[in-house]
């Protein structure tokens, strides 16, 4: 009898399974991006980005949209490369992570001149990212784009409002520092960073192409 209730249980174990810990979840704030809840929780971003993979764009992510984080207790943050993601993860994650690197650098030296901070714009970060990367897939380094126009023609195309709007564009620089020091070194890219006016800032960047890396600021109020 012993023996039939001990294969009854076993049984009964293989069919429920082994219990399973609930998946993990957090909502968004205002202001938030996946790169900030992964240094929030310290847990590595490319993990959270997996996770999360029906978000098309990373930065585009709004209060209470509802992010999944690893199951299991949070280690320390990293953002060291995960070879097992797909090229467009990885692509993801490069441009969340300097947009708010470049974001930061930017407030640090309109801070400097006793200027209000910026914040950063989901929709122009998007329209910032794609002209990126039609500069890269077009082969062209220039203000004016052969599919959407001028930066101003382009911000209508997506549906973005201004009163006033500019735009910055790089290509070479390697980091989030060396590309804002070329910016500030120059003056007419300087004067848009500091531009008292502006509010909102967007910043794409991607990798590849002649250059190997390209990088567009979009202001505006």
């Amino acid at each position: 009898m012993k023996h039939t209730i001990f294969i009854l249980v076993a049984m009964l174990f293989l069919i429920i399974g082994t219990p399973r810990a609930e998946a993990q979840h957090c909502e968004t704030q205002k202001g938030d991006s996946m790169w900030r809840i992964a240094k929030r929780y310290k847990i590595p971003f490319r993990e959270i980005l997996e996770l999360n993979r029906h978000f098309p764009n990373p930065n585009l992510i709004h209060p209470n949209d509802d992010i999944q984080l690893p199951d299991g207790e949070h280690g320390q943050s990293t953002d060291q490369p995960n070879t097992s993601l797909g090229k467009e993860i990885a692509e993801q994650a490069g441009s969340t992570v300097q947009a708010d690197e470049v974001l930061e650098l930017v407030n640090q030296e309109r801070a400097k001149q006793g200027l209000k901070a910026l914040t950063l714009s989901d929709e122009l970060t998007n329209v910032a990212t794609i002209k990126a990367k039609d500069m890269r897939d077009k082969n062209y380094f220039d203000h004016t784009s052969p599919t959407y126009g001028s930066p101003f023609e382009m911000m209508r195309q997506f549906g973005v409002q201004y009163s006033s709007a500019g735009e910055n564009i790089a290509a070479g620089q390697k980091t989030s520092q060396e590309v804002m020091n070329a910016w500030m070194n120059s003056s007419g890219h300087r004067a848009n960073i500091l531009n008292k006016d502006y509010e909102q800032l967007g910043v794409g960047y991607v990798q590849g192409g002649s250059y190997g890396t390209y990088w567009v600021q979009m202001f505006k109020k």
